[in-house]
């Protein structure tokens, strides 16, 4: 899937969305849906009142901006030329139609030398004459912000709330070498249990809990790469909800006047309580999961602290 601000998408779920705003928003423009069989000829619906086509493309994986760029780049290329490809097919279905404008839509722009590359194309594809085509052909990049309301609006009326964040929701990269957040996590595993320092078993439950949650929070990145696989619209919100909440964990670590322990179990039960309320697909067992793989990625790289 690939990450956006909006969620993640993969080529089918963006093109469905894509759809939805287009009849939303150029039904008095007589748009026309062109589903994808027997085969895709290189535009997935036109307006017959404005002659403008559109292409809709989303990777089915999240890439760097230069792989992003490429993967646009040869798709622009690849569809272009099925309008020659399949022009008889296409003359059928524009009928009296002629496509003044080609327009790209897809999530985001990966890098400006796209415009440079839709020019270039622009020319090749006035010089081969389609009937179907005007002589000033053009060619537009469009990213999801030329449709946020539209976006938004459909969303809403499907019963989701609207999210007015600009990054993608994703858990941050653990860059620090291991021995880095074993320590942290033995650091505070030691100050959660300092009631127990005068029992004679200390060191030994000090032992025991540094090492689960150092277990929960080795194995907490390939946890979430499963329910990414597995569930990735899930996902993004889960992800979503935790970057936000882990805000609210670095304000009560520098406020909260209880004990260490009573921070950890505040800061768990919070997410929990909060991971329950994205939807029934979130069972007690998988928020209190998540909270736990969570609670002790936060102890071993600091956003959980006891100041």
């Amino acid at each position: 899937m690939f990450k956006t601000s909006l969620g993640a998408f993969d080529g089918t779920s963006w093109e469905a969305l894509c759809q939805q705003v287009f009849k939303k928003k150029h039904a008095q423009d007589g748009y026309q849906h062109i589903p994808a069989t027997p085969g895709d000829y290189g535009l997935e619906g036109f307006c017959s009142a404005t002659g403008i086509g559109f292409q809709c493309y989303c990777p089915n994986n999240h890439y760097t901006r230069k792989e992003l760029h490429e993967h646009q780049r040869d798709k622009i290329t690849t569809d272009l030329k099925k309008l020659k490809t399949y022009e008889a097919q296409l003359a059928k279905i524009l009928a009296n139609t002629t496509i003044s404008i080609w327009r790209f839509v897809t999530p985001e722009i990966a890098h400006n030398d796209l415009i440079l590359h839709i020019r270039a194309k622009e020319k090749e594809v006035r010089s081969w004459g389609l009937p179907f085509l005007s002589e000033d052909f053009t060619i537009e990049l469009h990213d999801a912000d030329y449709y946020i309301l539209e976006i938004n609006e459909i969303r809403t009326a499907s019963g989701e709330g609207i999210d007015f964040n600009e990054d993608p929701a994703i858990l941050p990269t653990l860059i620090e070498a291991h021995e880095v957040y074993e320590g942290n996590v033995l650091r505070k595993t030691s100050a959660r249990l300092a009631a127990k320092i005068d029992s004679t078993r200390h060191a030994e439950l000090v032992n025991k809990l540094h090492q689960q949650t150092l277990d929960s929070f080795l194995e907490s990145d390939g946890y979430f790469r499963r329910v990414e696989r597995t569930a990735p619209v899930l996902y993004f919100k889960m992800v979503r909800l935790i970057n936000e909440f882990e805000q609210y964990v670095q304000e009560q670590a520098y406020a909260y006047e209880g004990s260490p322990q009573e921070l950890t179990e505040s800061v768990r039960q919070g997410l929990e309580q909060r991971l329950l309320k994205l939807g029934p697909e979130i069972t007690d067992a998988t928020a209190a999961t998540v909270a736990r793989h969570m609670v002790a990625r936060w102890l071993a790289i600091c956003s959980l602290d006891y100041n």
